[in-house]
């Protein structure tokens, strides 16, 4: 924009400069700082309504922080997954959203990966007819275990080229290239160019990929969130026992 970097630096110091980005010893033994990594645990939180012939639930698993080894390989994991919506039509990405396609099991399905400092959060969000549910995480359930034994170099090739897409068009705007900017200070300390996210996207393999879902997904806890008509959505023991298989 016609923003003067030299004034907006000034402006910056004048009113951050005098932050302190260290806490006193007082500081970090207080209970009002918490320092402890953060800590992925199991969890099921359900709110049942009777009434309601809709459900909708997210199922998560411990992703990746933004500094971490699998950021980017979950990132294209995230592509390669994809979503499915009804209104859209049956133009699906992987199998998982094929099935749900398929069978009418959802009215929709969607894939997030949120990074943090220390951990993240990967996983699933449908909205599904209750009568559906129980038929709906049985497939969800199969395919996520299946996952790093299904992965296919021209899958990871194909999602390489939607994550950058992505990344681009997340760009648009000077409100989300400055969120994007002070994002990546907090994490990395510095701004990454396109240019530099592009060739850490590039230089992942479909190994990686498989590796990623695998750390994920394999015989992991999960945390579970739903809403709506619940009497078929199964119990947190039995997802639970699936990502076994």
């Amino acid at each position: 924009g016609a923003a003067d970097h030299g004034r907006l630096c000034e402006l910056a110091e004048y009113y951050f400069g005098g932050l302190r980005v260290e806490l006193d010893e007082a500081q970090r033994e207080s209970d009002a700082v918490c320092l402890d990594e953060g800590k992925f645990v199991g969890s099921d939180v359900r709110i049942h309504f009777k009434s309601d012939n809709m459900v909708h639930m997210a199922l998560a698993y411990e992703g990746a922080s933004w500094t971490s080894e699998y950021a980017y390989p979950l990132m294209l994991l995230q592509s390669l997954i994809g979503g499915y919506d009804r209104a859209a039509g049956k133009n699906v990405t992987s199998q998982l959203c094929y099935d749900v396609a398929a069978s009418e099991l959802a009215n929709s399905i969607s894939t997030f990966n949120t990074c943090y400092k220390d951990t993240g959060l990967f996983g699933l969000y449908a909205i599904a007819d209750k009568e559906r549910v129980s038929d709906l995480m049985a497939s969800v359930m199969q395919n996520l275990s299946k996952m790093a034994d299904h992965i296919r170099e021209e899958d990871v090739e194909r999602a390489k080229i939607a994550l950058k897409a992505t990344m681009l068009m997340g760009l648009d705007g000077n409100t989300n290239v400055c969120e994007d900017i002070g994002r990546q200070l907090l994490t990395y300390g510095r701004r990454l160019t396109p240019a530099e996210i592009f060739g850490r996207i590039e230089e992942v393999t479909v190994e990686d990929v498989r590796a990623a879902a695998h750390t994920v997904f394999h015989d992991k806890d999960h945390a579970m969130a739903a809403v709506g008509g619940l009497e078929g959505l199964p119990s947190y023991e039995w997802i639970r026992s699936k990502s076994c298989q």
